[in-house]
């Protein structure tokens, strides 16, 4: 795959706070880690791990290149921008970037391959929302005209900016891109079907019996 994707990653134990209802904290960190490896995966030889995570750091190492967090930004939106400017002077990124979250249990191969047929040229941005306003995955095209806007009801910044700065904004219906895994509802979104019961993710799930919790927190 020639689109480079970078996905950023949380420390694990700060990840999926949202999930402690219904999930343990190592249960947390175990699932972060199977959909990282599942997104990872997806995007193949393209892929950019962003972390500062030891643990993430072991996981991925010497399958896929790992990026450290820089010490000096703060925020999701500062790293990703130093980590953007870091892969475009080393050539990693030249005209167009998928930035992928490292939570999305559905995403195969051709998931970003479909996204990248909706890539329209030059000064676009294709954009998928998540069901809480989200933006789960960019593809920019170039990156770097806008800032970038990560948080609570990001996908209408991102697109807003997006416009501001003259590009084509693009809302994809990709399916397999729409669905993260941040809250119980997620879960049990993923849990419905059997296809993602049949992911990875969905797999892990059943096997810690988180269907039954679900169950019995709606009782």
């Amino acid at each position: 795959m020639s689109l480079p994707v970078l996905i950023p990653v949380n420390r694990l134990d700060r990840a999926k706070g949202r999930l402690a209802p219904l999930l343990t904290e190592a249960e947390r960190e175990e699932l972060s880690l199977i959909t990282l490896e599942t997104v990872a995966h997806a995007a193949g030889a393209a892929a950019v791990i962003l972390t500062a995570d030891p643990r993430v750091r072991e996981r991925m190492a010497g399958r896929y290149r790992v990026l450290e967090e820089d010490p000096a930004a703060e925020g999701l939106n500062a790293q990703l921008e130093a980590a953007i400017a870091r892969l475009r002077a080393d050539g990693t990124v030249a005209d167009r970037l998928l930035i992928l979250h490292a939570d999305l249990p559905l995403v195969r191969a051709w998931t970003i391959e479909t996204l990248d047929a909706e890539d329209p040229g030059p000064g676009s941005a294709v954009l998928v929302r998540s069901a809480d306003g989200g933006t789960n995955a960019m593809l920019l095209h170039p990156p770097g005209r806008f800032p970038l806007a990560y948080g609570p009801g990001s996908f209408e910044r991102h697109a807003a900016a997006a416009r501001a700065a003259g590009m084509q904004v693009i809302e994809s219906d990709n399916r397999e891109l729409k669905l993260d895994l941040d809250t119980p509802a997620d879960v049990a979104e993923l849990l419905r079907t059997a296809r993602g019961q049949q992911t990875a993710a969905g797999h892990y799930l059943l096997a810690i019996g988180a269907d039954r919790r679900l169950a019995e927190a709606r009782a």
